[in-house]
């Protein structure tokens, strides 16, 4: 997936001003009155994604979200997941409030309610280095009574 800083592209440290002024050459670029009738739907998805490249990296604060965002997911994906297991194929410790699975080295896998709450999802085996995700729907509460 592309950013919205290779969209534009500007390094992620480019000042508002350097980005504003790739957003005006783009978008004079691509917008589908300027180009004719050659690809019209493909200069509108560009309009479109350059468009939204620009509100989001103008506005600072939403800028700062964004680029949290993307380093977050840079985490996410450098990390090696061996295996995806439901919540259900894990055994449940109810005075503890956290699930297990037995590893295939004889370790150990264990969440807890709260890991789950705070959408911490993957896990570590206690005594090798693989690693499952583990999948689970997220029920809301219904305090409306």
């Amino acid at each position: 997936m592309e950013t919205h800083y290779q969209i534009l592209g500007v390094s992620p440290d480019a000042p508002t001003n350097i980005i504003k002024q790739r957003f005006q050459q783009l978008i004079i670029q691509h917008h589908p009155d300027k180009k004719g009738a050659s690809s019209p739907m493909s200069n509108e998805n560009d309009a479109h994604r350059i468009l939204q490249a620009w509100n989001v990296l103008r506005d600072s604060e939403k800028r700062q979200k964004y680029d949290i965002q993307l380093e977050v997911e840079s985490h996410k994906t450098k990390i090696t997941i061996n295996s995806d297991v439901d919540l259900d194929d894990m055994e449940y410790a109810e005075s503890e409030g956290s699930y297990s699975l037995v590893c295939r080295c004889s370790g150990t896998y264990v969440i807890t309610e709260d890991d789950l709450e705070l959408g911490n999802d993957v896990i570590c085996c206690d005594n090798c280095s693989l690693r499952i995700r583990v999948l689970y729907d997220v029920i809301e509460d219904d305090d409306d009574s």
